[in-house]
């Protein structure tokens, strides 16, 4: 075991097991692909960035997803077939979800991130076909539903991809960069997994205006990915997209450039609320 893994290993059984019981993030982390020491060093930071800001990370069964996402639908949307383990394919074997709990055990913040193999089509094929969010689609294309893409980089992007989204942080938890945490640690931790080429993601116009995909890292923006007549409505999304290698210094600029704890605006900002 390397220094970075023992390093996982000992703040994993230093940092308080949430109240789930499922224990720590760190306690699942196994480096199986990319480079040890960087994405070591970043787990304990990241992790520990979380925990300064007040939040636990847990890995959870993806049903929870589904059922913290339904409990809370007055400030989140509904989740998209992609992370529905009931019809859209989300299974363990190909995802993952993250929750963040606070010092009693409520979920405050999630993430997730699901694989998808297209050695033989492409993320626009995959789209337009609703393959990417059904795992039959034929009922979905029975009831009119429909996804359009112009977003050039999707007719080239194939391999491995590993789709990151379902973000959400309860409203007395926003303003403490969580955005810029959460997303980071799930695709880092996707891609020592799976060895993804590609991390994308799909960010609603408002969102992208609120400067959530440089928040998160992204700097490939692509328009657009539009689906029509779902459970969630008619949206027009942006496609945001990065490399392994952009993943990877990303992750070294993450390290240099984000305190591990709160600042002391957003403690104001707390006290203010």
């Amino acid at each position: 075991m390397s220094l970075a893994q023992r390093q996982i290993r000992e703040l994993a059984s230093l940092a308080p097991a949430p109240t789930s019981g499922r224990g720590t993030l760190l306690s699942h982390i196994t480096i199986e692909h990319g480079p040890i020491a960087l994405l070591g060093r970043f787990f304990l930071q990241a992790e520990r960035a979380a925990r300064g800001r007040g939040v636990y990370l847990s890995l959870c069964p993806l049903e929870e997803l589904v059922a913290v996402n339904q409990q809370n639908r007055d400030t989140w949307r509904p989740l998209i077939p992609i992370f529905d383990p009931y019809q859209g394919g989300f299974r363990p074997d190909n995802g993952f979800c993250i929750l963040g709990r606070d010092d009693r055990g409520e979920v405050v913040a999630a993430q997730a991130a699901r694989l998808y193999n297209l050695d033989q089509t492409s993320f626009y094929d995959a789209a337009t076909s609703l393959k990417l969010f059904y795992e039959d689609p034929s009922a979905a294309l029975a009831r009119g539903e429909m996804c359009t893409v112009t977003a050039r980089s999707t007719r080239t992007m194939t391999g491995r991809v590993v789709f990151s989204g379902a973000g959400w942080y309860r409203p007395d938890y926003r303003g403490r960069l969580l955005s810029c945490i959460l997303p980071r640690i799930s695709r880092a931790y996707a891609h020592t997994r799976w060895n993804s080429a590609f991390t994308v993601s799909m960010m609603a116009e408002a969102v992208i205006k609120g400067g959530m995909a440089a928040r998160c890292g992204y700097t490939n923006v692509d328009w657009d990915v539009t689906v029509r007549n779902f459970a969630i409505g008619d949206l027009r999304f942006a496609f945001v997209w990065m490399k392994a290698e952009q993943l990877l210094d990303d992750a070294e600029a993450f390290l240099s450039s984000f305190a591990p704890q709160v600042d002391r605006a957003v403690e104001h900002r707390r006290a203010q609320q």
